[in-house]
């Protein structure tokens, strides 16, 4: 059977009503799902089928019984519970949450893999506890119940995964058991050469628990499909590698010496397998490619791929297939696509293959059952099926979700009828109208108008980003704007500047972060979109269970592309940067993905702090002597010119001695001024907006915040002061906006553009996001898009015919009383802000510094806007 790809030219249309739902449920039965067309903060659409059951934060997986009676659900994100819900009448039979925290240790864990097993009249299901190096095994009961259930040899509910090689954790991940249920086989979803981790599959006996073998495989390891039927029964597993785009064939025929035959190309990002029924096909989903491959397992040969994406966005990433599902007689194949909010759905007939197009979802689907009837889909939306949410109160039954954003972002599973090849078309329209709304038509790379930006005289852009803030914290008391002042923190007083600027240029009131925290922010705001590793990891290492910090450049702490390795945790369509280099546009970067230092195997040292973590920010284009995140250092050189610095203030930092991050920027800057060659594109990293809680012997959080605006005057002071004024946009954004709380959104944030092209005072109230920010950049500077996201967002219509602000911008020096406040053994919980990391981005616990930013400036005997639970005491 061959494949090909058959572009699909849709209409879209506004709204559609609900084809599908089924009836209003009642006690303790699930919701209907909301289906009316919903913005999200990605700026793409929700509009959920069915009815949806919660199932706690981060849904990553199902998996349906032998008999297809009952749906398994795990989850990977702050609140982690293990779920089974009927598939005949929608009721949650049993939720087993993994949420405690053992004395001594990090938090008890899930992590993607299920696998049932029906044996000797009984079913089980086999459940992957992710770093805690174990599997769960229960018994499920005619009920629908879940009874622990495990070897003996070790704790009664678990076994010992025990496949490392080094201290590290395995973190186990897939899972899959041979026809007989003796064997239960799992990957160790990690691997580094340069820390001595390798990905690998083990072999457990099932009746023992005890570890048969191991066998090394290619990076990342992930999803997993054992043949259990055929003349490859039991002898034959695939195991898919998230990181080297390839799918390893395993002969088992010995489980306790297992061999890698081969492995086979598939596309980008391997992350769900699929045999069907008759186990004679194998279907991939490469979630970076964007397409299906089939393989043959006879003979392991690709015989085709199909792409998922609509023509209007045909050569870009950004639907990320995540997870399949079959129908009964396998001529209906169902794909989850994850950044699209959709499954795809394809019919095989003939030797061939029709699209049938799409069916909406909710908030990034994850994974996709069919039951055993065919009649009905089962889907995982990771982010549910609501948005904006809110947090300006607490969330969840009696409050206990608190306001942090990855507390309170509920994941679903919806429940749908299959529907009809005659609602195909309605739905798919639906669909592609949710992922393209904001389409702004063919995109433009060079003359008349790019992308919806009007023509300019811009032919430089700077591009500064921040650390964590919500709209309301700071520009609330904005009366011209959608604010809540009671929430505001850091108001008028605080940041003058912000201020300022929003009143002379821009106020937007209605811009949305679109990655949750730091470690997706920062993809989201230099690559457009988030890639399917990191989604799923970004919420489970920020929950306090322990796995690395694999952003920024660095995985496993190593900033492989330095090292000649692939980064697993890459956007697809790469950063800002590359596309600079490919178009020849100069860029220079001030503390943008620089690494903290990182030793590998024997103590080698493999980078110096400071140094850039990718290729492309090598040599001219990043300052050595800019100094990367570190809360210590000032932004902005108030506390000099006010003589105010704290006692544990760090004074100066590279070869020139820089007093603070402006400065270096600054005397950098000078240098392009006299010699006529700024370069057209600059990213500068101001972070100390971040604050550093109440630690003893630095400034306080307001006056972070204040030295921090300050910076950002500075540098508009700068250059609007030079000659390159007229030829310049700035664009201010935060990362994310996870540490306070917004009325409208958790993912509301500020975003100040400032040029002399922006018309004077406006208030732009319509939905802009951090893509829109990337796309007015890529219009200016006239390069192509990296995914669909920056492609297919709006871009900020800001912008008029002339460059009329043309006055320079004179700086608002802070008050002495505002920069000199530091804190003291006096301040309010210093004994917790001592004990936090803030040397790295986001490695203290957010939830916890929030509670403790707020009393810092409301004062001891005001509460929290909400209560804050799931997080708080929980370092990683």
């Amino acid at each position: 059977m061959r494949y090909d790809c058959r572009s699909i030219g849709l209409p879209t249309i506004a709204c559609l009503t609900t084809l599908m739902a089924l009836s209003m449920a009642t006690g303790g039965k699930p919701v209907v799902a909301q289906t009316a067309p919903m913005r999200s903060a990605t700026g793409r659409f929700i509009s959920a089928q069915g009815v949806a059951a919660q199932v706690g934060s981060f849904p990553c997986n199902l998996a349906l019984s032998p008999r297809g009676n009952w749906i398994a659900v795990t989850t990977s994100g702050s609140r982690e519970v293990l779920t089974l819900v009927s598939s005949v009448d929608d009721h949650v039979t049993a939720r087993i949450p993994f949420n405690s925290h053992p004395k001594g240790g990090s938090r008890a864990a899930l992590y993607y893999g299920l696998a049932f097993s029906r044996r000797a009249g009984e079913t089980r299901l086999y459940v992957s506890r992710g770093p805690e190096d174990l599997v769960s095994v229960y018994r499920v009961t005619g009920t629908g119940g879940l009874q622990r259930d495990g070897d003996p040899l070790h704790d009664p509910s678990h076994w010992p995964g025990g496949l490392g090689t080094g201290g590290g954790p395995n973190f186990l991940a897939g899972i899959a058991v041979n026809s007989t249920g003796t064997v239960l086989y799992t990957t160790r979803n990690e691997s580094s050469s340069w820390t001595d981790e390798h990905g690998s599959v083990g072999v457990l006996s099932t009746r023992t628990g005890k570890v048969l073998a191991q066998v090394t495989t290619p990076g990342f390891p992930y999803a997993i499909a054992a043949v259990t039927a055929g003349p490859l029964a039991d002898k034959r597993l695939y195991v898919a590698s998230e990181r080297d785009g390839v799918v390893s064939d395993i002969d088992v025929t010995n489980p306790a010496a297992p061999v890698v035959l081969r492995n086979i190309p598939t596309g980008t990002q391997p992350e769900a397998l699929l045999l069907n029924h008759s186990q004679t096909r194998l279907f991939v989903a490469n979630a970076g490619s964007d397409t299906v491959t089939a393989l043959n397992p006879a003979t392991d040969a690709v015989e085709g791929a199909i792409l998922m994406r609509p023509s209007s966005v045909r050569g870009l990433p950004g639907c990320t297939p995540t997870g399949l599902a079959l129908s009964p007689d396998d001529s209906t194949l169902y794909v989850a696509l994850a950044d699209m909010n959709a499954i795809a759905v394809v019919r095989f007939a003939n030797g061939g293959h029709r699209f049938l197009g799409y069916i909406p979802t909710g908030w990034y689907p994850t994974a996709v059952g069919v039951s055993s009837d065919g009649e009905r889909l089962f889907v995982t939306n990771a982010k549910g099926i609501r948005s904006p949410s809110p947090n300006a109160r607490q969330l969840g039954p009696g409050g206990r979700w608190g306001t942090y954003i990855l507390d309170i972002l509920e994941g679903s599973l919806s429940m749908m009828s299959v529907p009809r090849d005659a609602d195909m078309p309605a739905l798919t329209a639906q669909s592609v109208h949710n992922a393209t709304v904001a389409n702004v038509g063919k995109w433009v790379s060079a003359g008349g108008t790019a992308g919806g930006v009007p023509p300019t005289g811009i032919r430089h852009v700077i591009y500064i980003i921040k650390e964590n803030r919500t709209y309301d914290q700071v520009l609330g008391d904005d009366p011209r704007g959608n604010g809540d002042p009671s929430l505001t923190l850091f108001g008028k007083k605080t940041t003058p500047n912000q201020h300022a600027l929003a009143d002379r240029f821009v106020l937007l009131d209605n811009f949305y972060c679109a990655g949750e925290v730091s470690a997706d922010g920062w993809l989201w705001c230099v690559g457009g979109m988030s890639n399917a590793y990191s989604a799923r990891n970004v919420p489970f290492n920020y929950s306090g269970r322990g796995r690395d910090y694999d952003f920024e450049g660095a995985v496993n702490g190593v900033p492989v592309d330095m090292l000649g390795e692939p980064d697993v945790a890459e956007p697809y369509g790469g950063y800002i940067w590359d596309a600079c280099l490919r178009q020849g546009v100069s860029y220079r970067t001030y503390g943008i993905y620089e690494a903290y230092g990182s030793v590998g195997a024997g103590g080698k040292l493999l980078t110096k702090p400071n140094e850039p973590t990718k290729q492309a920010l090598t040599g001219i284009h990043t300052d050595p002597d800019f100094m990367r995140f570190a809360t210590r250092y000032a932004d902005s050189d108030a506390w000099r010119i006010d003589r105010a610095a704290a006692p544990k203030q760090l004074l100066a930092f590279g070869r020139n001695h820089a007093p603070d991050r402006f400065s270096e920027w600054k005397r950098e800057f000078d240098g392009y001024v006299k010699n006529h060659d700024l370069p057209q594109f600059e990213m500068v990293r101001f972070m100390r907006d971040h604050t550093a809680g109440t630690t003893p012997g630095l400034q306080t959080p307001t006056a972070m915040v204040a030295d921090n605006d300050y910076a950002v005057g500075e540098l508009v002071d700068a250059v609007s002061h030079s000659p390159y004024w007229a030829s310049t946009a700035i664009f201010v954004v935060e990362d994310d906006a996870q540490d306070g709380e917004d009325h409208v959104d958790c993912h509301r944030s500020t975003c100040y553009v400032i040029s002399p092209w922006v018309k004077p005072g406006l208030v732009d109230h319509r939905f802009s996001n951090t893509d829109s920010v990337l796309h007015t950049m890529e219009a200016l500077l006239k390069l192509k898009p990296m995914c669909q996201f920056d492609a297919e967002s709006r871009p900020l219509q800001v912008f008029g015919s002339t460059a009329a602000n043309i006055t320079p911008y004179d700086a608002i020096l802070p008050s002495r009383a505002v920069i000199a406040q530091f804190n003291t053994h006096t301040s309010y919980r210093w004994r917790d802000s001592e004990k936090m990391n803030f040397s790295v981005a986001d490695a203290a616990p957010e939830a916890a510094l929030n509670s403790i930013v707020w009393h810092s400036v409301k004062g001891a005997v005001v509460p929290d806007p909400a209560t804050r639970r799931s997080l708080k005491g929980v370092s990683r």
